[in-house]
């Protein structure tokens, strides 16, 4: 920080003043739990504003976009955890995937998970997703090599080593 700020806390605002005392913000003060907070939805970055809209409603909406197990995963998480709040972190960490790997890996991996075991958890369906991905790499590189060697044979042909004109 720059610069030193005042504070000036009273019944009701609490009110923060710069150097050339000038007021720089104002807050109600809070009456309830202890480290209550109140922040209008507008001044948060975007990032906090999407953490904070993430509801169960959210959760299953979304899975329903990406497919059928995803959307079984999140169900069997919604239903694992007495606390909602709990559940939603998982699930976020869960749509965070999403920032890295295709809809269809994460489907697949669901798919995977959900046909092995009845308590899916994201790391697994993490872990899934990297094995799937450097398989996939593991078989374009078989294919590739094959397709490569039934493509090169002889690519001069005779005539070039001085054999007969074909």
């Amino acid at each position: 920080m720059a610069y030193k700020i005042n504070c000036r806390l009273t019944q009701f605002p609490i009110a923060k003043y710069n150097y050339n005392h000038m007021r720089v913000a104002s807050h109600i003060t809070l009456y309830g739990k202890f480290g209550q907070f109140s922040t209008l939805k507008e001044h948060m970055p975007y990032n906090h504003q999407v953490y904070i809209e993430q509801t169960p409603e959210e959760a299953i909406k979304w899975a329903t976009g990406v497919g059928e197990y995803t959307l079984q995963v999140i169900m069997s998480i919604l239903d694992r955890y007495d606390k909602e709040k709990q559940a939603v972190d998982i699930i976020f960490n869960l749509k965070k995937l999403e920032r890295r790997y295709s809809r269809y890996e994460i489907e697949r991996a669901c798919r995977i998970v959900c046909q092995s075991t009845n308590n899916p958890a994201v790391k697994s369906i993490y872990t899934l997703i990297q094995a799937n991905r450097k398989e996939d790499e593991r078989e374009a590189t078989t294919l590739n090599t094959q397709k490569t060697d039934a493509n090169h044979g002889f690519t001069r042909g005779a005539a070039y080593y001085g054999g007969r004109d074909q």
